[in-house]
C-alpha cells in the first residue's frame, strides 16, 4: 500500500511539472486526444496492408499507457478522405478541446510529391476510390482546433509538409507557428520504408513506427528518453528516430522543442519487452579499410539473429541484395539471452567504400524474417576533394515560428560542424557538431541545417546579421565556407 501510495504521489508531482509553474496558476491539466488515420488499400499505388494498420494499433497501444491520460482516441482506416471529411472527423476527435489541451495527429500512408516537389500530399483511399490530401489542408483543419496540436506524418516525402529536406532552403510552412510539433518519417525528397520479406512481400510496418512505439513503450524500454526522467520531449524524440531509423531522415518542426510529446511512469517494465533493445554501435562512421563494424544489443528471448548490411547504390537502398551473417549461438542456431557483442567487414571488393550503409538486426521463425533495428552507417575511406557552398535564407522572423534554413553542398558522405556567428564574429549557436551527413536526394546533394534564432543558453537572440560557419571533414581532409549575411527579424510593432 505505501508503494502505491508513493508513486501515486510521484505521478500527481510529475504532471504537475508538465505545465509551467505559476504561484497563482489554477489552470487544469491538458486532456489529451487523438485522431489516427491509416490506408493499406488504393488504386493507383501498391496495397501495403498489413503495414499501415499495424501501424496505427501500434502506436494506439502505446498512446494509452501515457499517464496523462487520453480522453479519446479515434480511428480510420482505409477511407478516401478530403479536406472536409478530414475536417468532420477532426470536429468529432478533437470536440471540447480548449487552450489547454493536446490532440495528437497521426498519419501512415502512400506519401507523393506535387508540382516541383515541394508539396506534399498524402494518398487516402478504399481502394476503390482515392483522393489527395495536402499537407496544407491537414495544417487548416487543424489550425482551427484549439490548444497544441502533435502531428505525425508516417509516409513518403512528408518532410516536405513542413519544407524541410528539400532542394531550396525555406523558413516556413503551413504548420509554422507555436501550436503545432510535427515529426515526419522522411525530407521532402526521400521515401520512407515498409518492411519486405525476401521475395518483395509487405510484412509488418514501417520502420520509423517501429522505432517510434520502440521509443514511446516499455517493451521499447523507453529508449526515446534521453535523461531518464520519464518525459518523452520533441528534441528526445527526434533524435531517438535519427539513430534508430536509417533508411531516410525523419524530419521535425519545431527545432530543438522540449515540448512534452510522452509521458510515462519510470517504475513501468513490460512483461514481454522486445526480442532487442539497446543497439549501440561501437562508431557509426568508418573511416579506415579494413575497419570493423562494433555493435553491442540486448537479446531479451531465444532467438535466430542475422545480420545485415545494406548497401547504398544510385541513390537506392539494396534491400533485396543485403550482405548477411548469421549469428552461430549456440551450435544450433539459438541465441541465448544477454548483452551480446558483435563486429562485420565488408564484403569483399568494398573496402574501398566511400558510402552509406545500413545494419540491421533480423529475428528469424520459421519462413518469416522480422527487422529488429536498423541504424545508418557512414563509410569515408576516401578523400574526396569537396567545393563546399552553403546556400542559406535572407531573412526570417522567429517571433513568427521561422526557422532560419540553409543547404550545406558537399559530395558524398561527409562530417560536419556547423556554428552561427553574429556581426562581431562570435559563435552563438552550434547547428551540428562534428555531425554525420545523411543521403537526403537532393537534386545537388547536401545537408540540410536549421537555426531557431535561439543562443546556446536557449535565449533568443537579438535582431541583427548573422554568418553560418561550416567546416566539413571528408576523410583526412578539412573545407571551411561560410553563408552569405542573413538577417534575423524581430516581430513588426503593432499599432
Amino acid at each position: 500500500m505505501a508503494r502505491r501510495m508513493l508513486a501515486c504521489l510521484l505521478l500527481f508531482a510529475l504532471l504537475a511539472c508538465l505545465l509551467p509553474a505559476r504561484a497563482d496558476d489554477t489552470r487544469p491539466l491538458p486532456v489529451l486526444r487523438a485522431l489516427l488515420v491509416s490506408c493499406d488499400h488504393f488504386v493507383t499505388q501498391p496495397d501495403t496492408a498489413p503495414s499501415s494498420y499495424n501501424n496505427l494499433v501500434a502506436l494506439r497501444r502505446a498512446l494509452l499507457y501515457d499517464i496523462r491520460g487520453y480522453r479519446s482516441i479515434r480511428v480510420s482506416v482505409n477511407r478516401a478522405l478530403d479536406h472536409q471529411a478530414l475536417a468532420s472527423l477532426a470536429a468529432a476527435a478533437y470536440a471540447g478541446a480548449n487552450q489547454e489541451d493536446i490532440s495528437l495527429f497521426y498519419l501512415s500512408t502512400h506519401g507523393v510529391t506535387i508540382g516541383d516537389n515541394d508539396d506534399f500530399a498524402a494518398l487516402l483511399s478504399d481502394g476503390l476510390e482515392e483522393r489527395l490530401l495536402y499537407g496544407r489542408d491537414i495544417a487548416e483543419v487543424l489550425n482551427t482546433v484549439p490548444g497544441k496540436k502533435v502531428v505525425i506524418l508516417d509516409a513518403c516525402f512528408s518532410g516536405a509538409a513542413i519544407a524541410k529536406g528539400l532542394d531550396d532552403p525555406y523558413v516556413a510552412s503551413a504548420f509554422s507557428g507555436p501550436d503545432f510539433k510535427v515529426l515526419t518519417s522522411a525530407g521532402g525528397l526521400e521515401p520512407s520504408f515498409l518492411w519486405t520479406d525476401g521475395a518483395g512481400m509487405v510484412q509488418g510496418g514501417s520502420f520509423f513506427a517501429q522505432a517510434l512505439t520502440e521509443g514511446i513503450t516499455a517493451e521499447g524500454r523507453y529508449a526515446a528518453d534521453l535523461n531518464r526522467d520519464g518525459l518523452i520531449t520533441l528534441r528526445e524524440l527526434h533524435a531517438h528516430q535519427l539513430k534508430a531509423y536509417g533508411a531516410s531522415t525523419p524530419q521535425v518542426y519545431p527545432e530543438n522543442d522540449d515540448f512534452v510529446v510522452f509521458a510515462y511512469y519510470i517504475g513501468h517494465q513490460a512483461n514481454a519487452p522486445r526480442t532487442v533493445t539497446g543497439l549501440e554501435v561501437e562508431s557509426p562512421l568508418i573511416r579506415g579499410q579494413g575497419q570493423p563494424i562494433r555493435f553491442s544489443y540486448t537479446l531479451n528471448r531465444q532467438a535466430r539473429l542475422a545480420y545485415q548490411l545494406i548497401y547504398e547504390q544510385e541513390g537506392a537502398w539494396r534491400f533485396r541484395a543485403p550482405q548477411s551473417i548469421i549469428e552461430a549461438g549456440r551450435g544450433d542456431g539459438i541465441v541465448l539471452p544477454g548483452r551480446k557483442e558483435a563486429a562485420l567487414g565488408l564484403q569483399p571488393g568494398m573496402d574501398d567504400l566511400s558510402g552509406y550503409l545500413l545494419l540491421m538486426l533480423v529475428s528469424v521463425f520459421e519462413d518469416r524474417a522480422s527487422p529488429q533495428a536498423c541504424v545508418l552507417l557512414s563509410v569515408q575511406t576516401q578523400d574526396q576533394p569537396q567545393e563546399i557552398l552553403v546556400d542559406s535564407v535572407p531573412a526570417f522572423t522567429p517571433g513568427m515560428g521561422e526557422e532560419a534554413a540553409f543547404i550545406v553542398r558537399h559530395h558524398g558522405p561527409v562530417t560536419l560542424s556547423a556554428r552561427v556567428l553574429d556581426h562581431t564574429g562570435e559563435r552563438v549557436a552550434v547547428l551540428a557538431a562534428r555531425q554525420m551527413s545523411r543521403p537526403l536526394h537532393l537534386r545537388q546533394e547536401g545537408t540540410c541545417l536549421w537555426w531557431d534564432g535561439r543562443g546556446m543558453d536557449g535565449r533568443a537572440m537579438p535582431a541583427g546579421v548573422y554568418r553560418l560557419q561550416v567546416t566539413v571533414y571528408s576523410g583526412a581532409l578539412s573545407y571551411e565556407a561560410q553563408s552569405e549575411p542573413f538577417e534575423l527579424l524581430a516581430l513588426p510593432e503593432t499599432m
